[in-house]
């Protein structure tokens, strides 16, 4: 093992067996000290480790795939540990197919993430909530979910409104999402404000009905991208005030199309439900059938 070599990387891919060598190995204790960017796969642990983190000091991106954790971070873990995690800017969890959840409603680590810049989680189609309503993500500017399956909705209403940095949002091909913001309670009148949302995309979501199916008032300031594509069932944005001042399509492919606009958000939506393609349309008449309405 070449130590000056090791002290001098910035990203590093380990396996389940990498970590249980490295820690039982007696190694220098500020050996990856230079590392940024930590990548971890095919562990078959049910719980990720938090404690192995001490041996990177200064990683900001960490990226688990391909393992078989349930949960990510336990409580016990994180109070302990606490301190390693704020310095997290990007967290990937990609082809996790046995995670439940990244941790449990009961445990409180709202200020844990408050570093967090860019969340990513692919292809784990067991998880069956995000994070808990009291997360808060007051930094994140990049947030994408794709592909989890038993999803039904993003995140609450409270943690939306920690979403102050947001840039963007995609949300991809989680087939039982019905909302992407979750109403709480009986809170009858709620403002949530995404001041610095400029891209947002639902895309293949067969069960989505509305953004939000609760009575909020949602302020988009910056929305200047929105893309809706495939979703078949949403008859409406959302139901309570809605405000989009700099929208001025609302795009329904990834082609050169001209998108939709008919004055207003909901108005648009409800415009594309009623001229969505009748089922079971083959591919090639389908595509035909596009350009012709691009024609007209």
């Amino acid at each position: 093992m070449d130590v000056q070599v090791i002290a001098n990387l910035e990203e590093l891919k380990l396996s389940g067996k990498d970590i249980t060598m490295i820690c039982h190995d007696h190694l220098p204790k500020h050996l990856f000290q230079n590392l940024k960017s930590l990548e971890i796969v095919s562990d078959k642990s049910d719980n990720f480790s938090i404690g192995f983190l001490q041996r990177f000091h200064n990683v900001e991106r960490l990226k688990l795939r391909n393992s078989s954790y349930k949960e990510i971070f336990s409580n016990g873990e994180v109070e302990k540990q606490a301190g390693m995690l704020t310095q997290i800017k990007s967290l990937k969890l990609w082809e996790l197919s046995n995670l439940l959840h990244i941790w449990e409603q009961c445990y409180k680590l709202d200020s844990v993430f408050q570093n967090l810049e860019t969340l990513e989680i692919w292809w784990c189609n067991n998880l069956i909530n995000l994070v808990p309503s009291s997360a808060s993500f007051e930094n994140l500017t990049t947030l994408e979910v794709s592909y989890c399956q038993r999803l039904k909705n993003l995140v609450s209403s409270s943690t939306a409104k920690s979403l102050v940095c947001l840039m963007k949002l995609r949300i991809d091909g989680c087939k039982l999402m019905t909302e992407i913001i979750s109403s709480e309670g009986d809170v009858e009148e709620d403002e949530i404000v995404f001041s610095r949302l400029k891209w947002l995309s639902l895309e293949c979501l067969d069960s989505l009905t509305s953004f939000c199916s609760g009575n909020c008032t949602f302020k988009f300031p910056s929305l200047e991208d929105l893309f809706v594509i495939d979703c078949p069932k949403m008859m409406i944005f959302s139901f309570g005030v809605l405000s989009t001042p700099r929208l001025r399509e609302v795009r329904k492919n990834w082609g050169l199309d001209k998108g939709c606009w008919e004055g207003n958000l909901n108005t648009t939506i409800q415009k594309l439900c009623n001229n969505k393609l009748p089922p079971m349309v083959p591919f090639s008449s389908r595509f035909l059938y596009l350009r012709l309405l691009c024609h007209q």
